[in-house]
């Protein structure tokens, strides 16, 4: 048993340097594959965090009238917070909303006098309501022309970061079918290129393959060596593919990390098993495919 294992061993390794260029153009096109993969979840990851980005900083700012009955202000915000579009609810007094302009403009000394010649505090109180997505906004703000807060509601002020959230997406959209098509592109290619590596091998070793079913080599050990070195391919496409992800990520995550809190290495540190290894399993299984039919076509054993 151990004989026949070394045996096959050494089978696969001497048809991957035999076809050397073609094994190095196959694990090439391959490599292409992957990195095209790996691109497009660094594109879906930033992506997503440019939309959680964007809508962490969605909110509405509800100015209440200066003689606002605090009760209604407290059913207010009670009622908003019952809201599943709601994500959170920060109430402002007078007092501190007059103190956070004054902090604002302390700079600008007529916008400073010019409070002081109203002799008051101009200011109401104030709630910011930070939505949980930006297609929230229209049911927020609905909510807020309920007859029951709308006489004491002065004004309502929104920033509306709807468009930019669609242009993330459409984009995304747009890279992701493009990447889509070339991965698909670069793997048919690589599946040709195997097809056709396995054919010539199978060529190549014509007589020594009738000599193994001469002296009674089974099945399996004259299709092993064949199995095995689509094995060697697939592994050797996933590690080169990490070595060029992996530092090319860590030269961008400096640059990343000055917008995002989770950069894109540390999301592929804690999930690179995962991720590689599903790439290796389903590049493995697809290849051993192509690998399984070149041998029932050319392969007469």
């Amino acid at each position: 048993m151990f004989v026949s294992t070394y045996r096959v061993f050494k089978f696969a390794f001497e048809n991957f340097w035999r076809n050397v260029w073609l094994s190095l153009m196959t694990i090439s096109m391959l490599v292409l594959t992957l990195l095209t993969v790996n691109i497009l979840l660094v594109i879906n990851r930033a992506a997503d965090q440019a939309i959680k980005f964007v809508e962490n900083r969605i909110e509405v700012s509800v100015y209440f009238q200066n003689n606002a009955d605090p009760k209604k202000i407290t059913t207010a915000v009670e009622y908003l917070r019952s809201l599943a579009q709601v994500r959170d609810v920060e109430e402002i007094s007078a007092e501190e909303a007059l103190a956070k302009f004054r902090m604002r403009h302390e700079n600008d000394p007529a916008i400073i006098s010019s409070l002081e010649e109203l002799g008051g505090n101009p200011f109401g109180p104030t709630l910011i309501i930070k939505a949980k997505q930006a297609s929230d906004f229209e049911t927020i703000i609905g909510a807020l022309d309920n007859p029951q807060f709308r006489d004491v509601i002065r004004n309502k002020d929104f920033s509306n970061y709807q468009p930019i959230v669609e242009k993330i997406r459409h984009t995304t959209n747009n890279v992701r079918m493009a990447g889509l098509i070339l991965s698909f592109v670069f793997f048919l290619i690589a599946l040709l290129i195997i097809f056709n590596t396995v054919r010539i091998a199978i060529f190549i070793h014509r007589e020594e393959i009738s000599i193994m079913r001469l002296v009674g080599a089974s099945n399996w050990f004259i299709r092993a060596p064949y199995l095995l070195e689509t094995v060697l391919l697939s592994l050797l496409a996933v590690l080169i593919a990490i070595a060029i992800v992996y530092p090319a990520l860590l030269f961008v995550e400096p640059y990343y990390k000055q917008y995002f809190e989770m950069g894109l290495a540390d999301y592929f540190e804690q999930n690179g098993i995962w991720i590689f290894g599903a790439q290796f399993l389903g590049l493995l299984f697809v290849t051993m495919l192509s690998t399984g039919l070149a041998m029932r076509k050319f392969l007469k054993v």
